[in-house]
């Protein structure tokens, strides 16, 4: 099991989602110790982290970034994925998203 994302409101109710079923998402996210990442570095690959709308354009341009450097056709149609799940959450009060691992 990889790691999902979710749109959520702010009770919890999950608006959208795409599942990671083949672990891709984790190869998109940075080392923990890269300064260059203010949010995607964060991700928690075995809990949970919840990004805000404040947070959600640098953590948009973050992938877009790490989607610029992957070669492979299913990371990078996964990664589209997940940034076009990002952007329909952008700009939606009482919207997070929230990348649930393991």
């Amino acid at each position: 099991m990889g790691i999902d994302l979710r749109v959520e409101s702010e009770s919890g109710e999950v608006q959208d989602e795409i599942l990671d079923d083949n672990d891709l998402t984790e190869k998109l996210l940075p080392e923990h110790d890269d300064a260059a990442s203010p949010c995607l570095r964060y991700v928690d690959r075995d809990g949970d982290t919840v990004f805000n709308q404040l947070q959600l354009p640098v953590l948009m341009q973050e992938l877009e970034n790490r989607l610029r450097a992957a070669r492979k056709p299913d990371l990078k149609n996964h990664g589209t994925a997940l940034l076009n799940l990002l952007k329909s959450a952008q700009d939606q009060d009482h919207t997070y998203v929230r990348f649930s691992g393991e």
